[in-house]
């Protein structure tokens, strides 16, 4: 994709999202003013309810899709991971729901310099596929530690491959049926997904690796043996304490 490609595409979801907020925005004020009316039938404020929870999803989709291209400058600072897992472990035990376990397992690890943003962008993105994956009683682990081979996934057709090297490893885990391989070839592709929800968008894991791949790591991943593993590998920056 030439840069002028890449532009027009960043301006044309760019200026629709714009447009359609400011519609959802419609959505979500008359239907809240609908909602305080404490006249309505149970049935009718049901009805409204769903309009509330689809526009709610709309706008969730056209957040992330407008992730996918939008490319804001990295704000790396030095992190401290065991204390930002701890930090964003209530919103990833939300996304499991009550039937799922979350663990997470953050060995000592010295601080290193990332963009903290996408990086919460690209585990929320890990956690809540890997959710979705299990059923009632599964387990998602989210494990931390070091990894000196850089493993690589394949994004759009391209090959990302790191260096070799020192690097920070964040994996989530789960329990769930797998990933066949003819799935595998394709779960990075915007808007692919095998699950018929209609809340499914199948963008997760093209936002993960666009993002993971802006922080200048990579993103493996291997099923089998009973549990899925998505693993964002980080290069450990020179000068890091």
């Amino acid at each position: 994709m030439t840069i002028e490609q890449h532009v027009s595409q960043e301006q044309l979801v760019t200026g629709l999202a714009h447009r359609m907020n400011n519609i959802l925005t419609l959505f979500h004020g008359y239907v809240g003013l609908l909602l305080d009316n404490s006249s309505l039938d149970k049935g009718t404020r049901a009805s409204l309810a769903k309009i509330k929870d689809g526009a709610c999803a709309a706008t969730e989709l056209i957040d992330r899709t407008h992730s996918l291209v939008r490319q804001s400058k990295l704000v790396e600072r030095d992190l401290d991971l065991g204390q930002f897992l701890s930090l964003l472990r209530p919103s990833l035990q939300g996304l499991c729901g009550p039937g799922t376990t979350l663990t997470l397992s953050t060995p000592a690890l010295p601080v290193f310099r990332t963009d903290a943003g996408r990086l919460k962008a690209a585990l929320t993105e890990l956690v809540r596929n890997a959710a979705d994956a299990t059923s009632a009683g599964g387990t998602v682990r989210v494990e931390a530690g070091f990894d000196t081979a850089p493993g690589h996934t394949r994004l759009g057709g391209r090959e990302l491959i790191g260096d070799a090297g020192e690097w920070i490893s964040i994996s989530v885990i789960d329990d769930g049926h797998g990933i066949e391989p003819e799935v595998a070839a394709r779960m990075f592709q915007p808007f692919y997904s095998t699950r018929k929800q209609q809340q499914a968008t199948g963008l997760g894991l093209n936002v993960a690796a666009e993002a993971v791949q802006q922080l200048g790591g990579v993103l493996s991943h291997s099923s089998g043996d009973g549990e899925t593993r998505f693993s964002i590998l980080l290069p450990v920056r020179a000068g890091a304490c």
